[in-house]
């Protein structure tokens, strides 16, 4: 039985840096000022993920409306290594 504790977060002003600092980590790229000036506007769709209250992983999405439909298109989908295959993403 583990006592492990999954939960994701909004992404806020507050905790900006820390996605900022996640996706350095994860990612081979880096993503310039509009792309996490984009993730505070969308909301309830970018999420930090936490494992035992530390933050490990994120996910970033938007809505696109192309040809009358919606879909939604994920920016960033990532974890720190030593937290994959754990159920988090």
């Amino acid at each position: 039985c583990s006592s492990s504790r999954i939960e994701l977060g909004d992404v806020t002003p507050h905790n900006i840096k820390q996605l900022k600092r996640l996706n350095q980590v994860i990612f081979p790229v880096s993503y310039n000022d509009k792309f996490y000036k984009d993730v505070l506007e969308v909301g309830e769709l970018a999420k930090l993920a936490y494992f035992n209250d530390i933050a490990v992983g994120a996910v970033c999405c938007r809505v696109d409306h192309s040809q009358n439909q919606k879909r939604l298109y994920i920016m960033t989908l990532g974890c720190l290594a030593p937290y994959r295959r754990l159920g988090i993403g």
